[in-house]
């Protein structure tokens, strides 16, 4: 039951901290949640008494924590700058960890040197991961940002590995260099290795599945976030390195391809929301536990391993002071040597000392450093403590404090994040949206227009001519699709309440309707949330079954005919309420709503002309009744099918532009994001 209160405290914190975050936006969520943790430990009986099981806390909370990470590593940036992050990534993790283990053991001759090495291999890892969210104000290069993400995933690993053979040094209290070296080989590449087994075997598996057809979003979820938990725990059983087989298979993961579907869409998109959520959980417990180990500070019991409180502050700034000397000597001797692609070396000069002091402050240490501390076991042996645990993660955290306030308030001066360009912002989507019409025509025969092609394209050329027309405030077109789909889910209820079509038909297409309503809510809770006034009849729903298993043909056609049907009545709701809201007054609203009539007045088109198209070709005198048996083409259905092809394959490559344009640095990761937000949602309202 203690444990309980305990799990429910931190989550109520991680909760209020979200709360906080939004009232205080100029301070990173890391220090909120840290003190937050530090309040919380007032309100626990013994904050001073917190045991968790370190191997326990291994995989619970690094595990995950890496192989998201991994999941979205940028392959292209990893491998154009792979000297220079391994560099970073194992030869500073060395360096560090010998600087740092021999100058704490001769600070303090009692706390052993092999956990003194532990210390320093758990101030290896950075989170990068953390600037982002540190701090909205932070402009990095694309090197910069090439070279923090690629250090923090793979220095991870280093480090993990690293504290382990220290661990198992102080533990057991003998050390032989080769013994440890040869471990070392083995649990480094044995781990890689076998994470990339794991990986291709989970991948198998996935298809196998899909091709079964026993895939859905739901399954595909959960087994992603079954795999890290069960390779760490394999790899470890082997004898290798648990970690670096997550972050090899997580890795490999990436390589695997989406589905070809509009439903991909949707799966992307619960994929990221529950990953967030559980990324977000994990960081924000272990910043809460790092706020309550802080509480030891004013614990009675804090000095009597042999550390006074002035003597952990000093070693607090001291340690610091070493990692970041190191980090800033590594990055700027590394830096200056360079060479440019003229064959010339950047040199030791004034804006590369710049640039190197921001890549050292902009990776500080966070959770996964803690977690590594707190995984420092308790006992030696039966009976015996381990030396200066609790003063070894005091000072873990302490580094951290102090690495993310550097990292929060000092990199914004040095690297100032320069004013949102609207303009820029155009100029991409306009270069990805020109890209997509470009490959879309090079698709077209003179002899034999595509007449869904021709239809998409002047989908992409009328959204083009949109953002000609004006920039769109994304927040207020957000809320109004938000209340244009929330009056289309109501059409739908009238619709499903009058009969007038094949119900299952109705249903479906309403839950998307809500899917989308969702999506577009995103955290901003259920404020426009309705429920439908009216619910289908389960004897309704199991007419319509018996008699599609009886008139299957006939019934699949008069479905076709509903769902065009449907779609097309909810798009006139559609532009009969943006056309009632219409207003002269406010010119950014104005704008807003011309940008989504032109949206569904072109889906309304392009559903019409599907139907017309086929009309014309059955009532044509010249082609006869038997058309569509020879141009099938033009059936309504054929088409409709066809246009939601070419949609999915235009978004699709949509999706692999922004990637592309990440990838070159030519966009930020931030914008990335809201741009295949933006992709997302129109995959989601393009699947039925």
């Amino acid at each position: 039951m203690e444990l309980f209160e305990l799990v429910l405290l931190l989550l109520g914190a991680v909760l209020l901290s979200t709360v906080f975050a939004e009232m205080i936006p100029r301070v990173s969520l890391p220090l909120v949640q840290i003190a937050l943790g530090a309040v919380a430990a007032l309100f626990w009986a013994h904050p001073t008494d917190i045991q968790v099981d370190p191997e326990l806390f291994l995989v619970l909370f690094i595990a995950p924590l890496l192989f998201d990470e991994s999941r979205h590593a940028n392959r292209r940036a990893l491998w154009r700058n792979r000297s220079a992050i391994l560099s970073l990534a194992i030869g500073l993790v060395i360096a560090t960890v010998l600087v740092v283990g021999f100058t704490l053991n001769w600070l303090v001759p009692s706390i052993p040197l092999a956990a003194a090495f532990a210390l320093g291999a758990a101030l290896g890892p950075t989170d990068a991961v953390a600037v982002t969210a540190l701090s909205k104000d932070i402009k990095l290069n694309p090197r910069q940002q090439a070279l923090l993400s690629g250090e923090a995933l793979i220095n991870d690993a280093s480090g993990v590995v690293s504290f382990q053979f220290a661990i198992a040094a102080a533990v057991t209290g003998t050390f032989s260099l080769v013994d440890a070296s040869v471990s070392f080989l083995i649990s480094f590449f044995g781990g890689i290795l076998l994470g990339l087994a794991l990986g291709f075997v989970a991948v198998v598996l996935l298809r196998f599945l899909r091709s079964q057809g026993l895939e859905s979003t739901t399954t595909h979820v959960v087994f992603e976030v079954f795999i890290p938990f069960v390779v760490f725990l394999l790899a470890e059983h082997a004898g290798t390195s648990g970690i670096l087989a997550v972050v090899a298979a997580g890795l490999l993961m990436t390589f695997y391809p989406q589905k070809n579907s509009s439903d991909a869409g949707e799966l992307k998109v619960v994929s990221s929301s529950v990953w967030d959520v559980l990324v977000f959980v994990i960081n924000g417990v272990v910043f809460v536990l790092l706020g309550m180990e802080l509480m030891l500070f004013v614990s009675p019991t804090l000095g009597t391993s042999g550390m006074s409180r002035s003597l952990l502050l000093g070693s607090v700034l001291l340690v610091t002071f070493l990692v970041l000397a190191i980090r800033f000597i590594w990055i700027f001797v590394m830096d200056a040597l360079k060479k440019t692609s003229d064959g010339k070396r950047l040199g030791f000069k004034g804006h590369v000392a710049k640039d190197a002091l921001v890549t050292t402050l902009a990776g500080p240490k966070g959770a996964v450093t803690l977690s590594i501390a707190f995984t420092i076991p308790y006992d030696i042996s039966a009976g015996v403590a381990f030396p200066h645990r609790n003063d070894l993660i005091f000072l873990a955290s302490g580094v951290i404090v102090v690495t993310l306030l550097l990292a929060n308030f000092i990199v914004p001066l040095l690297a100032p994040k320069e004013a949102e360009n609207a303009s820029k912002s155009r100029e991409v989507e306009l270069t990805i949206l020109r890209a997509v019409v470009k490959k879309l025509q090079d698709q077209l025969d003179d002899q034999n227009p595509d007449l869904a092609i021709t239809a998409v394209i002047r989908n992409y050329e009328e959204r083009i001519a949109n953002i000609l027309r004006g920039e769109v405030d994304s927040e207020l077109l957000r809320k109004l699709r938000i209340e244009v789909v929330t009056h289309q889910i109501l059409y739908v209820d009238e619709v499903i309440d009058s009969h007038v079509y094949d119900p299952s038909v109705c249903e479906r297409y309403l839950n998307k309707l809500m899917r989308v309503r969702r999506r577009l809510q995103g955290r901003r809770g259920e404020k426009y949330a309705l429920k439908p006034r009216y619910r289908i009849k389960t004897g309704n729903i199991a007419r319509y079954s018996i008699q599609r298993a009886f008139k299957k043909a006939e019934l699949l056609a008069d479905e076709q005919s509903d769902r065009r049907s449907l779609m097309e009545g909810a798009e006139q709701v559609a532009i009969v309420y943006l056309k009632g809201i219409h207003t002269r007054d406010d010119k950014e609203r104005a704008r807003a709503v011309r940008y989504l009539l032109s949206e569904h007045c072109s889906m309304l088109r392009m559903l019409r002309a599907a139907d017309s198209a086929a009309n014309a070709a059955q009532e044509s005198e010249v082609l006869g009744t038997d058309a569509i048996t020879f141009f099938p083409q033009y059936d309504p259905a054929h088409l409709r099918h066809h246009i939601d092809e070419v949609e999915a394959e235009g978004l699709r490559f949509e999706l692999g532009q922004i990637q592309a344009m990440q990838d070159e640095g030519s966009i930020s990761r931030k914008f990335a994001r809201e741009l295949r937000e933006q992709v997302y949602i129109r995959q989601m309202a393009l699947s039925e």
